[in-house]
């Protein structure tokens, strides 16, 4: 999991190859929010869930074993 500060490093890097003018202490701001954010996708399994295009749990939980079980056997799916 990346630190709020390597955030920052990379968020200045992509402003400076993009020609964008970013202040240090707006990177660091953003850099904040991405590393909370991380922090609170601690699970991926849980990330999957509540960022999966199923209108339910249960058919979401039903396509996440699935397309696991089609991976095991070499079947890889967009």
């Amino acid at each position: 999991m990346s630190t709020a500060t390597g955030y920052r490093n990379r968020i200045l890097e992509y402003a400076d190859e993009h020609g964008h003018d970013i202040s240090k202490g707006k990177a660091m701001k953003l850099a904040i929010v991405l590393h909370r954010r991380g922090e609170r996708m601690h699970d991926e399994n849980l990330e999957r869930i509540f960022t999966h295009s199923d209108p339910t749990p249960p058919a979401a939980f039903k396509r996440i074993h699935a397309k696991a079980e089609l991976a095991k056997r070499g079947v890889v799916l967009a």
